[in-house]
């Protein structure tokens, strides 16, 4: 075949999957590595839009002649790099842009010249549309509160989402204005009134207009009429709010100050929030606050890692955590401590099941918005419009790293959620099972399991907890020696086996505050030791990484805020998301404290869990991916050990 032949063939090649019909003269045919792809919507901008797509290894230029059959003609020239695009535009008239709407379509017809890198020519057609807005809204009558925010009930059409500005006017005038970013799907924007202009609502609706103007995915504006009025003057009546119990990670494992802790216990009480049991649980809090009663910053001396409300799920989350009967004030957030709780109610219908109960310092919030996902060949995934599949992800996860505690015991309590743009949606609360009860493994053989004692929890089914030994660290105290590791592998199982969820966080402390101690270990008891004291050792100090300057100090206790090891310094990996269908079409099922026995309706001591697989994840293989190498919860906030 000639190359004439050839280029023509793979430019109807490129065009067809578009839709678009092409035509090549033979006695124009020539070698035109370009395309072009037209946008198939024209926005109140007036602007059609052509993109020419150079697939030459040199540069591409000519000019396209386009043509609406609805009126109008426009010449323009095109220069594009090697390998690269060019976008050009046409500006309707006025004239020309209406009749295209009075018409609804057209077809444009592109007739393409080309110049470098060889002459060639083609025409092209396609039918362009007037753009359609995408934002509208889902209530048109609002009564607003005293608090004078407007809280527009809204709709985004587009699958990847809209952008422009909304503005709510009286008559003429505009009263506010404020840009919006929207994902596709409902969503509330609120508009903050002002003193004055809410004073000009009165019980009775007005009318006022929402003008929304957009200019993603295209330049549109839609106009609606809007009901406003105040609240009635009398208000109803306020229910009694709900009589609160305390969980026993409230009453029993909540904080107490240690003696270089400044802030009071009773501060720390007073953060807290309203678990789906409607019990009273502590929730995550500052490592530095500003206490009330004295003006002054003090310190809890432990932390809870990233800030939840950091999380862009952080309100649907919460939300999801509410009880049904949330009084108006209540607090909403992660509750410390549900799982367990639920355990204890769960044991008592199911005989033999051991209780577990973690301290509130371990709880941490690990915070992962916007993520991008990976197969397992490190591709990026994306979505059938081609977009890029993107994820947000929540977890509150108990990682104590300063007792024996993990040493033997492997159930540890989780609360994983993640939301994706692909649809996929799982928020779940289970004790995860890090590898077996009564073993762990040491940095300087991860492969070795070390038998431990004590613990009575169940045997797990995957994962394992990494934590380094006295050996391991004193022959090489360096930062991989030190390093410990929590790999999970969770799931949520139904009743007859079906795996309804599989997903496996691991969890690292790159400063922890214990090491494992095998040779003074016994039969009953797991002993650790201190990395801090190292640092003083007659026989070869530590001076190295965290240890650098510590043996020129007097020495201090493991638990002084000057200890550089508090177990603050801490990242994360994310690796599987696995989901599948259950037995409710809502996708929400019932699980036991474990995960296991998940079913449509609920029994004593089981956790509500959702899962609802999107339109890619689902039994995709995902490749790891780590967050916060560099994270330090712990820096000159007063944090120390036990933390």
């Amino acid at each position: 075949m000639s190359p004439v032949r050839r280029a023509a063939l793979l430019v109807s090649a490129a065009l067809l999957p578009l839709g678009l019909l092409v035509t090549c003269p033979t006695a124009a045919l020539a070698a035109a590595p370009q395309k072009v792809t037209v946008k198939a919507s024209v926005g109140t901008d007036r602007v059609v839009s052509a993109t020419v797509t150079c697939a030459s290894a040199r540069a591409c230029a000519g000019s396209l002649s386009l043509k609406l059959s609805t009126g109008g003609t426009k010449t323009l020239k095109y220069e594009a790099k090697a390998r690269g695009t060019k976008t050009v535009t046409w500006t309707l008239s006025t004239a020309q842009h209406g009749a295209l709407v009075k018409r609804g379509s057209a077809t444009l017809t592109v007739t393409g010249k080309a110049t470098r890198p060889g002459k060639s020519s083609f025409t092209q057609r396609a039918t362009v549309k007037p753009a359609v807005a995408q934002v509208s809204a889902r209530s048109t009558s609002y009564t607003v509160p005293t608090t004078r925010k407007l809280a527009l009930s809204l709709n985004c059409a587009a699958a990847a989402g809209c952008a422009g500005t909304i503005q709510l006017e009286l008559g003429k005038t505009a009263l506010v204005k404020t840009p919006v970013q929207l994902k596709k799907g409902a969503q509330t924007v609120t508009l903050q009134l002002s003193a004055a202009q809410y004073s000009k609502l009165t019980e009775q609706p007005a009318t006022y207009t929402l003008n929304v103007r957009e200019t993603q995915p295209d330049v549109t504006q839609r106009t609606t009429a809007l009901k406003l009025a105040r609240p009635a003057t009398v208000p109803e009546p306020k229910p009694e709010p709900p009589v609160r119990t305390a969980s026993k990670a409230y009453a029993e494992r909540n904080w107490t100050p240690a003696a270089v802790d400044t802030c009071p216990a009773a501060l720390h009480a007073s953060y807290q929030t309203i678990g789906p049991d409607g019990k009273i649980y502590p929730t995550w809090h500052p490592a530095q606050v500003t206490d009330p009663a004295t003006g002054e910053t003090c310190s809890f001396g432990h932390e809870h890692g990233a800030d939840p409300r950091s999380s862009n799920i952080f309100d649907w989350v919460s939300a999801f955590y509410a009880p049904s009967d949330l009084a108006q004030g209540e607090p909403v957030g992660i509750p410390f401590g549900y799982t367990s709780e639920e355990l204890e109610n769960y044991g008592h219908e199911h005989g033999g099941m051991a209780m577990r109960h973690e301290d509130n310092a371990g709880h941490k919030v690990f915070v992962a918005n916007g993520v991008k996902m990976l197969d397992a060949d490190r591709n990026w995934l994306r979505l059938a419009d081609g977009s890029q599949l993107l994820c947000d992800v929540l977890i509150k996860q108990h990682q104590g790293s300063w007792s024996p505690d993990a040493t033997s015991n492997n159930a540890h309590e989780s609360e994983f959620a993640a939301r994706c743009n692909d649809g996929t949606e799982i928020i779940t609360s289970i004790l995860t099972r890090f590898g077996n009860a009564n073993e762990m493994f040491g940095t300087c053989a991860p492969e070795e399991a070390i038998a431990t004692v004590g613990s009575v929890l169940p045997a797990g089914d995957g994962g394992r907890r990494i934590i380094p030994t006295t050996d391991c660290v004193r022959n090489n105290p360096t930062d991989w020696t030190l390093y410990e590791l929590w790999e999970s592998d969770s799931k949520i199982v139904a009743s007859d086996g079906t795996v309804l969820a599989a997903f496996d966080p691991w969890f690292g402390v790159r400063n922890p505050s214990r090491i494992y101690d095998r040779a003074s270990s016994t039969a009953t008891t797991n002993a650790i030791s201190r990395p801090l004291d190292f640092a003083w050792y007659a026989d070869r100090p530590a001076t190295d990484y965290l240890w650098a300057g510590l043996s020129a100090t007097e020495r201090f206790d493991y638990a002084d805020p000057r200890s550089p090891f508090n177990g603050a310094q801490r990242d994360f990996y994310l690796g599987e998301l696995q989901l599948a269908s259950g037995p409710t079409a809502d996708g929400m099922v019932y699980s036991d404290p474990y995960g296991g026995s998940a079913r449509a309706d609920r029994t004593v001591g089981a956790i509500r869990q959702l899962i609802r697989p999107g339109s890619v994840l689902g039994d995709v293989a995902l490749s790891r991916q780590k967050f916060d190498a560099k994270a330090d919860f712990g820096k000159n906030n007063g944090v120390h050990a036990p933390n």
